[in-house]
């Protein structure tokens, strides 16, 4: 495995890289970084795959754009740009935002990629409307409110050494000790102008009046026409898994969706229960 870097106009995007044969992007999510693939990095390279997990827009300072965007529709663009680079037709997995944007990313250029798998994150297309359906989701998605605030949350999330960020995840894996993982994602978020950058697409999102957030309604609208796989937490403690009771139409996925929930995991379920996850990808990425 090695340090390698993605590039997007002239933004640099720092990224693990291990592994021959078919590309596999690897997106990371809130309030997380692109290190914490490594388990996923190793067990997909293994099997012929050539596996690349980049820090998504603004976690890092290298790819802190000077005109702070961090729209969908910009994550998306670099993510685009990820596959010219790699050359060819590319899985994509995402978890969290990462599966946001991978959701929105195959919607707008399905011509890019082999297949899609979301972590964490329901089909999106119906998730506006589920939430209003699932009474718990309200309060569990209240933070995304919470990060609107100026100023307040940067300090909440990182005082007593992001003892914020350490509250969130605890809170969305219960029943789980995340150890080093968590130490990797307080270290990336410690990095200058990261935290901000990171909150930055909580607060993008609500200027629903933007054109960036506009092309991304239009993109959320469309089927997702590359095979597709969804894997939720039963214990995930921020997006409900009675989300998927809401959400799910075969119709959304021309080219098939497959469901599981895995047991035992929360949020972090690729963390959590890695074997488990990787076998399930591993499935997909082989039959796509």
């Amino acid at each position: 495995m090695k340090e390698t870097e993605l590039y997007h106009g002239t933004l640099r995007f720092p990224a693990l890289m291990h592994g021959e044969g078919t590309p596999v992007l690897l997106l990371h999510g809130f309030p997380d970084c692109y290190r914490n693939w490594w388990q996923q990095v190793e067990a997909l390279a293994a099997q012929g795959y050539c596996v690349v997990a980049p820090a998504l827009r603004g976690y890092a300072p290298s790819c802190q754009p000077a005109d702070g965007d961090y729209s969908l529709r910009a994550a998306v663009e670099d993510v685009c740009a990820f596959t010219e680079q790699l050359g060819e037709r590319t899985h994509v997995v995402g978890h969290d935002w990462g599966a946001v944007v991978a959701y929105l990313a195959c919607a707008a250029s399905p011509e890019r990629f082999r297949s899609l798998s979301s972590l964490a994150i329901p089909p999106l297309r119906r998730l506006p409307r589920a939430v209003l359906r699932v009474p718990e989701q309200l309060l569990l998605s209240s933070y995304m409110q919470f990060f609107q605030v100026p100023v307040l949350p940067e300090w909440w999330l990182r005082r007593d050494d992001f003892s914020g960020v350490e509250t969130l995840w605890r809170r969305w894996s219960p029943e789980w000790e995340p150890g080093d993982f968590l130490g990797n994602a307080k270290a990336a978020l410690a990095e200058p102008g990261v935290l901000s950058a990171a909150l930055g697409w909580y607060r993008q999102l609500f200027r629903v009046w933007s054109g960036a957030n506009r092309e991304a309604l239009g993109w959320l609208s469309r089927p997702v026409e590359v095979p597709s796989l969804v894997l939720l937490g039963k214990r995930d403690g921020c997006m409900s898994p009675r989300l998927l009771d809401h959400t799910l139409n075969q119709k959304d996925f021309p080219e098939g969706l497959e469901v599981e929930q895995v047991g035992a995991a929360g949020h972090f379920l690729h963390l959590e229960r890695p074997e488990r996850v990787d076998s399930l990808l591993l499935a997909h990425l082989g039959r796509s």
